[in-house]
């Protein structure tokens, strides 16, 4: 017996033979099909009057799909019909699965008998900082720092045994650390083993939720609120050190700020102090006296975030407690958000609603509760980008944005970095009992033509790090600096002196200019291309070639002169 449907039909349409296959999965009556054309019995064979080499098809409320393909022919044309509703249907049901493992807060990574990743959901690409694209179709040797021998999926496929719950730290190929807490097993096709997947959770993530929560519990139970108007805000406008304009402008807008009761964005890169000019306008505002609540929203999982914002009820959930949420906790006072571009778009979407009726509920609850503090957020992505990517909710960022405050890079502000420099050598004078008085001329230079891409905070590293190498001297040299640090700024002052004494040829400038910018940047994303690729606009593939063609090793990328 054929096992595909075979139907005859005339030049007009009309069907004039068909096998008991065709029979049965189009319904046909013998007597009747000289009566019936094909189009009526398979939709969508025809396009435009004429007959489609293939179409697929389902019949009734969409139970059986078929598969149609026409033989080319003269008067009498034959198609032929596959019954495809297995394939179909396993199909939609591999899409569903995939989907859901995409929705998980868990990592889930399946590998095939030869090392070949062949899923890897959203939540890996999240904590490893790949895309499935870098990962989907390649061995695991080839996209992680691990061998045939110290690979765990390898491991758990040469043994047949899982390994359950265990803490793991790896490097992807990229330089990029993780560190998860997997289970990871094998899937048996009969007495063989055919995959290994893992299941993990972001063990980073964890560490820091758990320790902003014990930091915040030690707060509440000790009542330590700071040194500032009974608060937890430690910082004042006072100690926002700078005498450029830019700096200045700033401050003068804050303080203006610090006055009304709107809420505001600040917008600054890392390292700019984006906190310390949260802290300085709760300090100056009317509601000082008030507590000062500041959560990073990047570092807590969306569904502990939301009980963490709104509180809970006992019995909300499996081991929930009464508890305050943050909204409550900083009640007369203020909640600071940082990074809300990483808050999740539903989580953003309850925020909203908070903001918009000033009232919410704990997570459990049916109690409405008054809310009464003023919120100030932060991000370090530029904030119409941020909501073009969808990163932000527009109609969240109007609410959250009723004053945008934007924090200028070190780089934009060079003057300020000669403040700045003595007052980390007072503050760390005091620290390590030293008594330094400057810099020299050398260090100056460097310093007042750094890039400065890690900002204030990469500074504040640098004189730090200077600081555990004097003895007895008075002024910090080019000599105090960690080795990786002294070829990092004589490199780039050599380099720059280069382009200045030297007319040269413009693309050889251009290229030097770019080497250092992808350098740069491999440096502040301490080695991720992903995200270094990501922050230069260029898709991954054309910074890879541009790292092998000006011979960038990421292995030799702390010691890189620029």
């Amino acid at each position: 017996m054929i096992p595909v449907g075979v139907v005859v039909t005339d030049d007009a349409g009309y069907m004039v033979h068909f096998n008991p296959q065709a029979a049965a999965m189009l319904s046909l009556n013998k007597t009747a099909v000289k009566y019936i054309r094909l189009e009526e019995a398979c939709p969508g064979i025809y396009r435009d009057g004429k007959l489609r080499k293939e179409a697929v098809f389902r019949t009734g409320e969409g139970r059986s799909t078929y598969k149609v393909t026409a033989a080319a022919g003269g008067s009498y044309k034959a198609v032929f019909i596959e019954d495809i509703s297995r394939q179909t249907y396993l199909a939609e049901e591999n899409d569903l699965l995939k989907t859901v493992l995409d929705a998980i807060h868990e990592g889930v990574q399946i590998s095939d008998e030869k090392g070949v990743t062949v899923l890897y959901n959203k939540a890996c690409e999240r904590f490893e900082g790949m895309k499935k694209e870098d990962v989907i179709g390649k061995k695991i040797i080839d996209v992680y720092d691990v061998t045939e021998e110290t690979s765990v999926h390898r491991s758990v496929y040469r043994t047949g045994k899982g390994i359950v719950e265990r803490q793991h730290r790896y490097h992807t190929c990229d330089g990029h650390q993780v560190e998860v807490v997997a289970s990871t097993l094998p899937y048996f096709a009969g007495k063989e083993v055919a995959y290994v997947y893992s299941i993990n959770r972001d063990v980073t993530k964890m560490k820091e939720f758990l320790s902003k929560t014990i930091e915040l519990q030690r707060r509440l139970s000790t009542g330590d609120k700071g040194k500032a108007g009974g608060n937890s805000a430690y910082y004042t406008f006072d100690d926002i050190i700078g005498t450029s304009k830019a700096i200045k402008d700033v401050v003068a807008s804050a303080r203006k700020i610090a006055l009304n009761n709107s809420s505001v964005l600040i917008y600054g890169e890392t390292g700019t102090g984006k906190e310390l000019f949260a802290q300085s306008i709760h300090n100056a505002s009317l509601n000082a006296r008030g507590p000062f609540i500041a959560i990073n929203c990047a570092a807590i999982p969306e569904t502990l975030l939301e009980s963490l914002l709104f509180g809970t009820v006992k019995g909300a959930f499996t081991g929930a407690v009464e508890s305050q949420g943050l909204f409550e906790q900083a009640e007369n006072g203020t909640l600071y958000l940082d990074e809300i571009n990483s808050m999740g778009l539903h989580l953003q979407a309850k925020l909203l609603r908070v903001i918009q009726e000033k009232s919410m509920r704990r997570i459990g609850d049916s109690v409405q509760r008054n809310v009464n503090c003023r919120i100030i957020s932060s991000t370090n992505k530029e904030p119409q980008s941020a909501v073009n990517d969808q990163q932000i909710r527009k109609d969240l960022y109007y609410r959250l944005a009723a004053v945008t405050l934007f924090i200028p890079p070190l780089t934009e502000r060079i003057e300020d970095v000669q403040a700045l420099v003595d007052y980390f050598i007072k503050k760390y004078n005091k620290q390590f009992g030293t008594g330094v008085t400057g810099i020299s001329p050398q260090l100056q230079e460097a310093f007042d033509k750094y890039s400065w891409p890690g900002n204030v905070r990469e500074l504040e590293h640098v004189i730090e790090s200077a600081f555990n190498m004097v003895e007895e001297e008075k002024t910090l040299q080019m000599e105090h600096l960690a080795v990786n640090l002294r070829k990092r700024f004589t490199g780039q002052l050599n380099h720059i002196q280069q382009i200045e004494n030297s007319p040269g040829l413009l693309n050889e400038i251009l290229q030097d200019v770019e080497k250092r910018t992808i350098i740069r940047s491999l440096q502040k994303n301490k080695g991720n291309i992903s995200q270094t690729a990501k922050e230069l606009g260029i898709f991954r593939q054309a910074l890879q070639y541009r790292m092998k063609r000006y011979n960038i090793n990421l292995n030799g990328l702390e010691e890189t002169e620029i």
